[in-house]
């Protein structure tokens, strides 16, 4: 599905004959393949040239602002999730278990839908339908999130103190579906969002519209974080009774422009048109080697260069690429494909896993630990009592050490591209897991405002880092057709794989992460009395996650 990404970046060295002359090199060969995709694209009754030509910033932006949204979606959920479910009188127990309930349907449901994805024939295209019906429902999850105690109260719960609760209450159901259709399609959309992204690009952009992405999205996240470190009730803003739900207003209409402008971007190749036409598909290695081969075989009666000999199948499918790896998988193809998964997948998911538990450990439980353990206040403290404001101050005031994070990783994201130029892929992705890990046991052992603002940027790094690294890697397997290195050669892989599958296996990392850290977290809290075990949990997942980033191929990035 990806396109042959190392074949454009690098020119090879240029092949001269014992005539003089000389055969194009990759670089030029791939320029020659998407002019004329780009021509033939042009003259379509849709002009579909965008997918064969080079983008500028702007387009770029525009093309993935539905991260904007997401990542204000997360600033929320972040600073505010905790303190919504814990005010509505759940124990750190049962309300780290609720997290549990988007993971479980995430981890089995959104491979399925991101291959789904891949095989839908509408008009409109594959991943857009996908991204407005899982948008539309986060929206409507992003409505009832943060007003679950008032219509709790309209069922008939009574409006009393949250250390007053007891039984039966509608708030707390209510507030349970709402987080669900939020945190569920917000990651879902996340990984469909970044396949579209890179089936709109062509090869030499694939990198920087993640790293765009990762940057507008740092922004997006950084103006959430600010909207939840200031205090709503003191303001003539606070139109919807709380912090929470002012909020969450912004974030609700942040996201639908950001989601509109994604969805009236660029056009998709309808799946049908695009098994008729040949030449409005993503050039994979085939198709290039292909078109290398014919390359070879006219040079050589032009220029009386005996070349290697053409094999038959490439002959019969010269330029075009019309081999079985264009066809869309099907249910048991994909089910097979996670049973039978290549070590190097298993490796970056794994890393990816672990990237995950450290990240969520901190993120889920931050503002709370802020709260209780750095401002000592309470949660569970009476309404006007000088605890419950120490800890409403330590919210707001993990909000900026979180947006201090956000600008980080939006700032890193800026120049992670030109680090794996310089250093190659593997220590950009190691150092910017230890550098987590780190931070992470410096704000666990001194409990100090001034550590929060030392250690956050290490998170801001960390997260650019794995929402941009792991899906270039996965655009690179999917672009050499291959998932494994032998004597410095990559094997060319004879399993068909689904790219927006694969793609949306990531999400599922995060899936099974959360779910992990949903039920043990809270009771280890409730056991040790303390959330800074939380802290020093995100160390060590880090650390792990370093380590088996060290074992990924890489494939030359």
């Amino acid at each position: 599905m990806a396109d042959t990404m190392e074949q454009t970046k690098q020119t090879t060295d240029v092949v001269v004959y014992t005539n003089g002359s000389s055969l194009p090199s990759d670089k030029e060969i791939m320029d020659s393949m998407l002019q004329m995709r780009f021509q033939h694209a042009k003259k379509q009754d849709r002009d579909y040239s965008h997918l064969f030509r080079k983008k500028s910033r702007l387009e770029l932006i525009r093309l993935s602002m539905v991260i904007v949204g997401i990542e204000f979606l997360y600033a929320a959920e972040t600073a505010f999730v905790t303190p919504i479910l814990l005010g509505i009188g759940l124990s750190h127990t049962f309300m780290t278990m609720v997290w549990a309930f988007s993971p479980v349907l995430g981890f089995f449901f959104a491979p399925m839908i991101a291959s789904f994805s891949d095989t839908i024939r509408v008009q409109w295209g594959r991943r857009r339908p996908v991204l407005l019906a899982l948008g539309l429902a986060m929206m409507t999850g992003m409505w009832i999130l943060p007003h679950g105690k008032t219509i709790g109260v309209f069922f008939g719960d009574p409006d009393v103190p949250v250390d007053q609760m007891e039984g039966f209450r509608w708030s707390i159901p209510v507030t349970i579906i709402g987080l669900v259709l939020t945190d569920f399609d917000a990651e879902t959309n996340n990984g469909i969002a970044r396949a579209y992204f890179m089936d709109m690009c062509a090869p030499d952009d694939q990198s920087r519209v993640l790293t765009t992405a990762m940057f507008i999205g740092g922004l997006g996240g950084t103006a959430g974080y600010v909207l939840g470190a200031i205090d709503w009730s003191q303001t003539n803003l606070d139109i919807l009774g709380s912090n929470e739900a002012t909020v969450f207003m912004f974030v609700f209409i942040v996201m639908s422009v950001g989601l509109l402008i994604t969805l009236t971007s660029y056009r998709e190749v309808p799946l049908p048109l695009m098994e008729r036409d040949p030449l409005l598909r993503p050039i994979n290695s085939n198709a290039f080697e292909a078109e290398k081969s014919r390359q070879l075989a006219v040079y050589s009666i032009s220029k009386d260069v005996i070349p290697e000999p053409i094999k038959p199948d490439q002959d019969a499918a010269v330029g075009i690429g019309d081999d079985d790896d264009e066809k869309p998988l099907r249910l048991r193809d994909f089910l097979r494909n996670i049973v039978h998964m290549p070590k190097s997948l298993f490796i970056l998911y794994s890393t990816q896993f672990f990237s995950q538990l450290g990240y969520l450990s901190y993120c889920l439980y931050f503002t709370d630990f802020v709260g209780s353990e750095v401002f000592g206040g309470d949660v569970a403290g009476a309404p006007g009592s000088p605890e419950l404001a120490l800890y409403e101050e330590g919210v707001r005031y993990g909000c900026w050490g979180m947006a201090v994070f956000a600008v980080c990783s939006a700032s890193y994201s800026a120049v992670i591209e030109r680090l794996v130029k310089r250093f190659s892929a593997r220590p950009v992705y190691i150092a910017g897991l230890l550098l987590f890990s780190l931070g992470m046991l410096l704000m666990g052992l001194v409990k100090e405002k001034f550590m929060i603002f030392i250690a956050c940027p290490t998170v801001g790094i960390m997260y650019a880092t794995m929402y941009s690294l792991p899906y270039l890697l996965i655009s690179q397997y999917h672009s050499k057709n291959s998932f494994e290195v032998k004597d410095g050669k990559c094997v060319p892989n004879t399993t068909k794989r689904g790219f927006g599958a694969d793609v949306s296996m990531m999400s599922c990392m995060l899936f099974l992460a959360q779910l992990i850290i949903s039920l043990a977290i809270g009771s280890i809290i409730d056991a040790v009395e303390t959330n800074v075990v939380v802290i020093f949990s995100a160390s060590i997942f880090s650390l792990v996650a370093a380590l088996t980033a060290s074992q990924i191929v890489y494939m030359g990035l």
